[in-house]
Order: structure tokens, then C-alpha cells, then sequence
């Protein structure tokens, strides 16, 4: 609102849309502006607000399936949910069929409603304010709030679930596994439970598969690693939807990655041509974060504290001798988040190098001048490298071996680590020899982390996000949803179609104010951008500082 002698001008603003949804908190205006017009004009002001809602939809909720869609009459029966039958439970507590999540927090005031309205704050003045408004940029993206429903579709006492892990593991799949099973058991009453061992493949045994209760896995969360066990690849959809009518599973709850989700989607489309009642529901796992969409994923946090050990460890190497430095390799194949977080974290790294930044080594702006700088100034440095980092570099230097493939179709790295320590600690040594009286050379100690990170248990962070994930996805499935993943959007958690991330990555976005922007600054590191990289206003960065491609 700005104020102009005695008349008020409206020029631009956003806010909530005011009859369906409640997305966000607080209007982009002076309150205390808004309390100083006169009631008639704060009452004539909120009308026209009202009307401009009702007129026009100013969010796209992203639909998820329901069963429903497919289903016959007589599998689509509704039951109340065995959780608003408690005492003392409110209303409140349940997910109304119009609460959303706004996909993006960050706008621009200007593209929200192209507005100009005058109001005057002369009580004198009883003459009609003349408002005209239109709509400008809102379509704004939203997705369905996560959370249990007041009425579900499954009746419990006759629901079969079944949960499977794949891909590699991570740090919080034992307490996903937990905490499915307690919600289903404990909130829901659902008591007829299995786990499918060793990933997809595992749905071709149902012989080896294990009976889960409540007993089972009372201390899973204490435990790296997977109790189902895991592996890439092994997906047959066909033979796997049959498994699940065969076995009676109408609830199937899927933890994996990337090619996990792609295999969820697969599985839930499979279902819906098939007219059947099944709902599918996917929690992403993946300690590189690099599912698109979501502020972050179970796991990563734990991998960024086993990280900066790591690094600390690296640090305190480097300063135990004449030009210290310490290099820690982490992973991170496409996307460099934990590369990025753990530099940040540790407060020690003088160079973090990612995936999505292509570097170089010689010359000005080059990766050698700075740790040169850093060794003259500190008499030690450490730089932080994610594995597929410098890929485009080693192959520019006739370093890259043959491409190889994974199961789950992943292309095997060049090994970016010691390559790296070669190549300083070559140019290194020429430049230091000559600048120490001593004939002092580069002192290099090399930390490889790697799979350390992965296979340890959850950190107390992650050990709640687990839970809150695995809760909601009970919640969505018993609801008859399918076909999503369940994550956090906005520190809300929310059911994100799974269409909308499959085949999709989430990487570091370098090209808007978001956390890599810290990192080059902090470090001091050469940025290694220019004018011509994408700069794409309508990206939608996320919480830990990523964006989807």
C-alpha cells in the first residue's frame, strides 16, 4: 500500500486465494496501512478481494489419482477413518478435500494481479471507490496437503500391505520401513503386513517374502542399512502387478530413487489400465537429493553429517603439516547437494567442486591460482569434490574410460578423486618449491568417505523426517490416492503426482540466489559462470537450493 497525501493506491499485491484454499500466510502489503483505512473502505476493499477470488482460480492443484477414478461402485465404498474415532480428537486435525501447498514461495509482486484501484480514506467521501482488476500471472502450481482424511477407502480389517526397498541404500530406509508398519498397524489397524526383500525382483518369490509387525521392527530405526535388503533393477511390471492380485496387496508402499519412482509409475499406470483397487505410494530415497520438486529427501542430512567428519578430518591433516591440503570426495553423481551442503557446513572448505559447474585447472579463474593463493595465505586447504564432478574435464584430458553401465541404467564415473590429487598435486609442487625456503612441496591427504555415509543410521533429523514421510504416505494410500510421492514443499509435506518427477532430476541451481551463490562467495572459489548460462525467471528453486530438470 503507498500512501499518497490522502489518497491510498493499490498498485500491486498477492494474496490467498480467500473462499477454497489457504496457501499462504500473509499478504504481500503494509498491515498496518490495510488497518488504518476506515472500516467501510477495509469491508469495501476485502469485497473486492472475494469477488476477484471467486472470478477467477488463482492455483493449478496438481491431481493425484484415486482409485475411484477406475474402480467399480462397489470398491469405491468409504469408511471412517479409525483415527476420528478417538476421543477428543478434532475435526481440525484432518486434511480438508481443498487444502494445497504452494509449489513456490518466492515470487515476483509485480506478476500477481495487475491491479490499480484508488481508495480514499476520507470518511467524508461516500462516493463508490472505482476498482478495475484483471487477472495477471497467477496460475500459480500447488499440490494436494499430506495428512490423514476423515474418510479412507480401504476397510482395514480386510487391507494387505506390502513394502519394498530398492535401489542403493541410505541412512533412514530401516525407520521408513518402521514407522509404515506402525502407522498401518497402530493408527489404522491394519494387521496383515509384508516386506518384499531384495527389491523389485523380490515381488517374483512371495514365498521368501517376510511378515511384518509391530515386534519386527520395534528397533529399526536404530539400524543402517535395509532389513528387506535391496538391489537395481529386476523390474518386471507385469509379473509384479500380478504378484500383487495373486497375494491380495491392495496397499503397496515403494522406497527408492530415481529409477525407483520411474519403476512406482510404471506399477501404479499398470494398475489403473487394469481397473484395479490398489493404491501405490512412493517415498523417495536418495542421499544425493536429487528428486526434483521437494525441499529435500530422507537420508541427506545424516550423508551431510558423516560428510563434514569427513572433511573435518581432512582439515585438521592439512594443518598438521607445511602446505596442507585435503582433498574429500563425496558422493553425488548428477547433483552436487551434499558436495554443497557439507562445504558450507564444515566452515573449513576453500573449494567445492559439483557436478553442475564445469571447472578448470590452469591459468587466470583457474582452480590451481586459487588453492596457490589459499596455501601462501592459510599454509593449508581443503577442497570438497562430488564424484561426478569435472567429468567434461578428464575427458577433455583424455582421462575417461569407456562407459559403463549400472543395473539400474546409471553411467559408471570416471574416478574424479585421485585424478584430482595428480593433477595438483603436479602444479602444486612447482609452485610452492619455488616460493619455501624450506623446498617445502604440496603435503596432500586424500579422504574417501564414500560409502560410509550411506550405510549408518539416521540422525535425529532424519529419523523424524522418516517418520512424517511414512505417516503421510499411510495416510494418502488409506485415502484410495495412488500414483505419487509423498515430500516436502515449503516445509509442508504434500502428495506430488509421480509423473511430475519421474525421468526428472533435481540439481543445485547456480544460476538464481540460492545456497551455491553462498559457496562461491564464502570460499571465494572462482565462479566459473558466465553471462550466457540459463537464467530462467519462472524456476522454481527449492529448500536446499535445487532445481529441476
Amino acid at each position: 500500500l503507498k500512501q499518497h497525501s490522502s489518497t491510498i493506491t493499490i498498485t500491486r499485491m498477492l494474496f490467498p486465494q480467500l473462499i477454497t484454499l489457504s496457501l499462504l500466510p500473509a499478504t504481500v502489503c503494509s498491515w498496518a496501512s490495510f488497518t488504518a483505512l476506515s472500516h467501510s473502505k477495509r469491508t469495501s476493499f476485502s469485497s473486492s478481494l472475494i469477488a476477484l477470488s471467486k472470478s477467477s482460480e488463482l492455483w493449478n492443484v496438481e491431481k493425484v489419482d484415486h482409485i475411484s477414478e477406475w474402480t467399480t461402485a462397489a470398491l469405491t465404498k468409504t469408511y471412517p477413518n479409525p483415527l476420528s474415532l478417538k476421543d477428543n480428537v478434532p475435526s481440525s486435525w484432518f486434511v480438508g478435500l481443498n487444502d494445497a501447498v504452494a509449489m513456490n514461495v518466492k515470487i515476483d509482486a509485480l506478476e500477481t494481479i495487475d491491479e490499480t484501484c484508488v481508495l480514499s480514506d476520507d470518511d467524508d467521501d461516500d462516493s463508490e471507490e472505482e476498482c478495475t482488476s484483471r487477472r495477471g500471472g497467477i496460475n500459480a502450481e500447488a499440490f494436494i496437503l499430506a495428512g490423514p482424511r476423515a474418510k479412507i477407502s480401504f476397510d482395514p480389517s480386510t487391507s494387505k500391505a506390502a513394502i519394498v526397498t530398492c535401489g542403493g541404500l541410505c541412512p533412514g530406509l530401516n525407520s521408513v520401513v518402521r514407522e509404515v508398519v506402525m502407522c498401518l498397524s497402530r493408527q489404522y489397524g491394519v494387521q496383515d503386513i509384508v516386506g518384499i526383500p531384495k527389491g523389485y525382483r523380490g515381488f517374483l518369490y512371495p514365498e521368501e517374502w517376510k511378515s511384518l509387525d509391530e515386534d519386527v521392527v520395534q528397533n529399526l530405526h536404530n539400524q543402517g542399512g535395509s532389513m528387506l535388503g535391496s538391489s537395481r533393477g529386476g523390474h518386471d511390471t507385469g509379473a509384479i502387478v500380478d504378484s500383487l492380485v495373486k497375494e491380495g496387496i491392495n496397499l503397496l508402499f515403494i522406497s527408492g530413487g530415481d529409477g525407483t519412482v520411474r519403476g512406482a509409475a510404471k506399477i501404479a499406470e499398470e494398475v489403473k489400465r487394469r481397473g484395479l483397487a490398489i493404491s501405490v505410494a512412493c517415498i523417495p530415497k536418495t542421499i544425493d537429493n536429487d528428486i526434483p520438486l521437494i525441499d529435500r529427501t530422507f537420508g541427506f542430512e545424516t550423508a551431510c553429517e558423516a560428510a563434514c567428519e569427513a572433511i573435518n578430518v581432512a582439515n585438521t591433516e592439512a594443518e598438521g603439516f607445511p602446505f596442507g591440503l585435503g582433498v574429500v570426495k563425496v558422493m553425488g553423481r548428477n547433483s552436487g547437494f551434499i558436495a554443497m551442503h557439507s562445504s558450507l557446513a564444515s566452515c573449513v572448505a576453500d573449494l567445492c567442486l559439483v557436478p553442475e559447474v564445469d571447472f578448470y585447472l590452469d591459468g587466470k579463474g583457474g582452480i590451481v591460482d586459487h588453492l596457490y593463493e589459499r596455501l601462501l595465505m592459510h599454509d593449508k586447504a581443503v577442497v570438497v569434490v562430488a564424484e561426478g564432478a569435472g567429468q567434461k574435464l578428464m575427458a577433455e584430458m583424455g582421462a575417461a574410460g569407456e562407459e559403463v553401465k549400472d543395473a539400474s541404467g546409471n553411467v559408471l564415473l570416471d574416478d574424479i578423486g585421485p585424478w584430482l590429487c595428480k593433477q595438483l598435486k603436479q602444479r602444486l609442487d612447482e609452485k610452492l618449491e619455488e616460493t619455501s625456503i624450506h623446498g617445502d612441496k604440496l603435503t596432500l591427504k586424500y579422504v574417501d568417505p564414500s560409502y560410509m555415509v550411506r550405510g549408518i543410521p539416521p540422525n535425529t533429523a532424519d529419523n523424524l523426517y522418516c517418520l512424517q514421510l511414512a505417516h503421510n504416505a499411510v495416510h494418502g494410500a488409506m485415502a484410495g490416492l495412488t500414483n505419487f510421492i509423498v515430500g516436502s514443499v515449503n516445509t509442508k509435506e504434500c502428495y506430488v503426482p509421480t509423473n511430475m518427477v519421474a525421468n526428472k532430476r533435481n540439481v543445485i541451481d547456480t544460476s538464481h540466489q540460492s545456497l551455491w551463490e553462498m559457496v562461491v562467495f564464502s570460499t571465494g572459489q572462482p565462479s566459473f559462470q558466465t553471462n550466457d548460462d540459463k537464467d530462467d525467471k519462472d524456476a522454481v528453486t527449492t529448500a536446499s537450493g535445487g532445481t529441476t530438470i
